[in-house]
């Protein structure tokens, strides 16, 4: 009597953190000889599937978390995993800068919540955060946060501190320097004021936000 039996071949599984294989799950299996055996490799939040290594000559896409391999022999794999990670790219305009994190690019992990500062220069006031804003926690703080769900890029935005100075006179002179009526000046600009009384009358003095 000739005998014969099915040639069985064995097929381990493994993962690395941040998931696992749910098809057809991990461990080792028995399958006949050229069986095509689904994989399905699952992510946990945060990570993603980078690629099936080991014994993959016969795996069907070694980067598709969802693939086949046929099983001609005793094989061994793994799925890998590896952290989501986004770059946030900071920059400002004129009259300030950020502190934290800093101007430049930086990279972070999924989720991960962002301290935001931005310091003004002497003279200027920060207006707002524009870019990529949605998760910022408030644009228009300049002490705030934003949690990474992607590739961002921000500018923090500084605008020139402004007052106005209105000037007028009582009957018996005027202001010819610098006139009279509302001006605009940058904060800490050192104005001239020169008072001219007409024939008969005299300077008394200023009044006023003096």
């Amino acid at each position: 009597t000739a005998n014969f039996e099915l040639i069985r071949y064995t097929l381990t599984i493994s993962s690395t953190d941040g998931g696992n294989v749910t098809a057809p799950g991990e461990g080792t299996f028995t399958y006949n000889a050229n069986e095509v055996v689904d994989l399905k490799a699952v992510p946990d939040a945060d990570y993603r599937f980078v690629n099936w290594t080991g014994d993959v000559g016969t795996i069907a896409d070694v980067n598709a978390k969802e693939t086949t391999i046929t099983m001609n022999d005793n094989y061994t794999i793994t799925a890998n995993f590896e952290l989501i990670r986004y770059t946030l790219t900071i920059s400002s305009t004129d009259g300030g800068n950020v502190t934290v994190p800093g101007e430049g690019t930086f990279t972070y992990n999924a989720n991960e919540v962002v301290d935001l500062k931005a310091v003004p220069d002497t003279g200027y006031r920060f207006v707002n955060w524009t870019g990529d804003v949605g998760t910022i926690a408030d644009v228009n703080a300049k002490e705030t946060t934003i949690t990474m769900n992607g590739n961002y890029t921000i500018t923090a935005n500084f605008e020139r501190i402004r007052y106005t100075l209105t000037i007028s006179s009582t009957d018996g002179g005027n202001v010819t320097v610098p006139s009279e009526g509302t001006f605009t000046y940058d904060e800490g600009m050192v104005v001239n004021l020169k008072a001219v009384p007409d024939t008969g009358y005299r300077f008394v003095n200023w009044t006023g936000d003096v």
